[in-house]
């Protein structure tokens, strides 16, 4: 039997879905629901004139995802959530190309094999908004971490 994650139209039905598939070992299922959840999470704060607004916010809502299964209860992202208030999503995905290390979102989203929902993949995929360092800092935090499909 196909699933059609589609036919989901809200986060819940996502979640709902995604529990459902966890609980009957269908990882496959899983897999599927939660991209469908990242995606509606992401129209929530769609802006038409700028495609990766919605892109940056598929990639929290995964984050906070990862920390939620990992501590067996809904976990904001609180303290990347204050710097985007702050700093606004390119001022935020600039800082985190700067930084020396992978930040924890990094870390737990090419953990799980979301590599594509990263920070670092974003800034590669829009690099005409961002500085050429940044772009090229993004690349080499992924390559070492083994990541070389990056376009």
């Amino acid at each position: 039997m196909a699933i059609d994650v589609a036919k989901l139209l809200t986060v819940e039905q996502a979640e709902n879905l995604m529990a459902n598939a966890r609980r009957m070992g269908r990882e496959d299922v899983y897999q599927l629901a939660f991209a469908r959840k990242c995606e509606l999470e992401g129209a929530r704060h769609d802006d038409p004139e700028d495609p990766l607004v919605k892109e940056f916010w598929m990639m929290i809502a995964a984050y906070e995802q990862l920390l939620s299964d990992k501590n067996g209860r809904r976990t904001a992202a609180a303290r990347t959530r204050q710097k985007i208030a702050k700093d606004g999503v390119v001022g935020t995905m600039q800082s985190w190309a700067r930084k020396r290390g992978p930040t924890m979102g990094f870390e737990h989203l090419t953990a799980a094999g979301q590599w594509k929902l990263t920070g670092e993949a974003l800034v590669i995929k829009y690099a005409d908004r961002f500085d050429a360092a940044d772009v090229a800092a993004a690349r080499q935090r992924l390559k070492e971490h083994g990541i070389s499909q990056l376009d």
